[in-house]
């Protein structure tokens, strides 16, 4: 099956990376204190800022921003030097990790909230905790008491809410479908042999007046990039009918 492919545009991206046949990558507590030294690094040699972030048992979860298209070199120098220190730390050869990283791309408020709150609670779904603000290896932790990684987060968007706002809302379970809303989109599509990332999901084009200039919104959202067969699932239309409004 070929790669998906990864999107580098400049921009906010939730990363994911997993331990091989999903074994603990972090054994001890100085592992998670490497892991973080090394993310510092990496935030300032690729000139990321770091959002949120929680490191699970057997995998990491990172909300970063980029401001350069080097997401795979970031994560690469991250995983690589990870794995050297593990490897050497307990005589074992062999991947570390499973596979290539996981990069999600979000693009508004909507999806950076609910990726950040997600973040945050992995621990309490995963039932490694009950109360939000215990689980030691995450960034609410950091920021709620001041520790040593704080200034990992700097420039976050995460302080746009006070710490009490943030609290409340990290604490408020995520509904059920909330993730599956982000990661419709970006839709990736090959036009005149270039790669062409979709950022507004179809149901933008009709907002505003989904009945009204409808049959304009059709051949927008069309010339944007949607094939006809999505813009009919979307509106519940047949294809024949969405073929008459985008050859007007």
């Amino acid at each position: 099956m070929a790669r998906k492919n990864r999107i580098l545009e400049p921009g906010f991206y939730h990363i994911i990376s997993r331990g091989v046949e999903r074994r603990d990558i972090f054994l001890e507590p100085e592992d998670y204190d490497k892991f973080l030294d090394l993310l510092s690094e990496m935030k300032k040699k690729y000139h990321i800022v770091i959002h949120t972030y929680c490191l699970m048992t057997n995998h990491y979860h990172i909300l970063l921003e980029t401001t350069e298209q080097n997401i795979s070199q970031a994560i690469k120098y991250l995983n690589s030097f990870y794995s050297i220190y593990f490897n050497k730390k307990y005589k074992r050869n062999g991947h570390l990790w499973q596979g290539r990283f996981a990069s999600y791309n979000l693009y508004d408020d909507a999806h950076f909230w609910i990726v950040a709150k997600y973040i945050e609670r992995n621990p309490i779904k995963a039932n490694m905790v009950n109360d939000i603000g215990t689980y030691r290896h995450q960034s609410f932790f950091q920021w709620k008491y001041k520790q040593d990684y704080f200034l990992l987060l700097e420039n976050s968007k995460i302080f746009d809410m006070t710490l009490q706002e943030y609290e409340a809302y990290i604490s408020i379970e995520l509904q059920v479908d909330a993730l599956s809303t982000v990661y419709v989109s970006p839709a990736i599509i090959f036009k005149d042999g270039a790669m062409k990332v979709l950022t507004k999901r179809v149901q933008t084009f009709f907002e505003q007046d989904r009945d009204i200039n409808r049959n304009e919104n059709i051949k927008k959202a069309f010339e944007y990039g949607y094939t006809k067969t999505e813009i009919a699932n979307f509106l519940n239309l047949s294809t024949k009918t969405i073929s008459k409004y985008t050859s007007l």
